[in-house]
């Protein structure tokens, strides 16, 4: 295999040139460090992927009225909770990042479905203070 050359310190001390792998000159063509050049300052975007917020969590004060709702109805018995905005106050992208914080805020699992924010289990009361408590202007608990 022709190739470009490294050097290779071998175990058995003698000092002998091996040519560089396939493998490694395609990685190092995509941004990854090679064996002597350490660890990589900043990792390459992903294609397609979109880019995080800057302040992470959306501005809850700007959002209206925030309704949470406990719910066991088509969900197999499980209760959860759903966080919605009516009238569409967070965008689509600002929901992941609130989710990411309410699953780390409570201990609980959160995901986003159908432009609702669904926390695991019944956690309307611990919710409504994290709102209050990160600047929500409103938050109604319905049914």
């Amino acid at each position: 295999m022709a190739g470009k050359k490294t050097r290779r310190v071998p175990v058995d001390g003698s000092s002998e040139e091996v040519p560089e792998s396939v493998l490694g000159g395609l990685l190092r063509e995509l941004g990854f460090p090679g064996p002597d050049e350490g660890p990589r300052k900043a990792t390459p975007p992903k294609p397609g992927a979109a880019p995080a917020p800057e302040g992470g969590v959306p501005d809850l004060a700007g959002v209206g009225k925030i309704v949470l709702r406990v719910q066991r109805k088509g969900r197999g018995g499980k209760t959860v909770t759903t966080l919605s905005t009516p009238g569409g106050g967070f965008s689509p992208g600002a929901l992941e990042p609130l989710a990411r914080e309410i699953r780390r805020a409570l201990g609980c699992g959160a995901r986003v479905e159908d432009g609702s924010v669904v926390i695991q289990g019944d956690n309307a009361e611990r919710a409504e203070k994290w709102l209050l408590q990160r600047g929500a202007g409103r938050v109604v608990r319905g049914s």
